[in-house]
């Protein structure tokens, strides 16, 4: 008697390591996003909000950056991402930091079909210094953006660069599922 109950109980906890293994995979996968924040104190928020880039937008920072592409080709790429959401994290610093003291990392459903990170550097990319969203890698699903983190300017205040060191946590853990 006492063997069936305790092979109950063990069949039981084999039942739902299963079931709360395949609920966290399941979870995993559906969100488009990992990254680890482990040994810097961070706060770590996400919105979405509409796809803004403008055909005209687009076509002054290829130009700025050398990319030969007309306003025609860029209409018919912004058309691409009509109706579509972005995803914004912040991973803001907690602590004293000169500006600026957040992180971001912007994803994008891969609408256009991009296979290679750079033909997405070619029509995204910013080429001045302190931009806020850099094509930085992509799956058959998403595309990733990050932040410049500003220009680099010290404010001779002694405290952390915030989002520098946010960033250098975060970015090489970042990984699209």
């Amino acid at each position: 008697m006492k063997n069936n109950k305790v092979l109950g109980i063990i069949l039981a906890v084999i039942i739902i390591a299963v079931f709360v293994g395949g609920g966290v995979y399941w979870w995993q996968k559906k969100e488009p996003l990992t990254y680890s924040v482990n040994g810097i104190t961070v706060s770590v928020s996400k919105e979405t909000s509409p796809f803004d880039y403008t055909a005209d937008q687009l076509f002054s920072m290829a130009q700025e950056c050398g990319n030969e592409q007309t306003l025609s080709y860029f209409s018919d790429l912004v058309s691409k991402f009509s109706g579509v959401n972005k995803t914004v994290y912040n991973f803001k610093y907690i602590g004293e930091s000169q500006e600026s003291d957040a992180f971001v990392v912007t994803l994008l459903p891969n609408n256009a079909g991009y296979f290679s990170l750079a033909d997405f550097q070619k029509d995204f990319d910013q080429c001045s210094a302190g931009g806020d969203a850099y094509p930085t890698m992509l799956n058959s699903d998403w595309l990733l953006f990050v932040n410049s983190c500003g220009s680099g300017f010290d404010d001779g205040s002694g405290k952390l660069m915030g989002c520098q060191e946010v960033r250098d946590v975060v970015e090489p853990t970042l990984k699209l599922n």
